[in-house]
């Protein structure tokens, strides 16, 4: 929250009564978390198709952590992403959390 879009949200939540604050958590999720969990979702889809995931890999509590680890890593380092952090983070993260089990 100490990047400048951080700093930004900050300022629009703040100011926001329970009406506002509703339309603009609506806002988030649909223009934001749920294309996001969808896209994700296509990406995982192939790697099921190929073997390489599990077969629930594509369910909701299965990418909650890929969305959670983007918006961590967005907030604390104000949406910078290096290519080294991005493939690390799949191969030591994401690839033992979805792959098949005996794989």
């Amino acid at each position: 929250m100490l990047s400048t879009p951080g700093t930004a949200l900050l300022s629009v939540l703040h100011e926001c009564d329970s009406s506002a604050s509703g339309r603009f958590q609506a806002v988030i999720l649909q223009g934001v978390i749920q294309p996001s969990t969808e896209l994700l979702r296509k990406v995982v889809s192939q790697g099921v198709e190929r073997g390489e995931a599990r077969s629930d890999a594509t369910s909701e509590p299965a990418l909650d952590p890929i969305l959670a680890m983007m918006m961590c890593h967005s907030r604390v380092c104000g949406s910078e992403w290096p290519d080294a952090y991005i493939a690390e983070s799949i191969d030591q993260i994401m690839v033992p959390l979805l792959r098949p089990s005996g794989s």
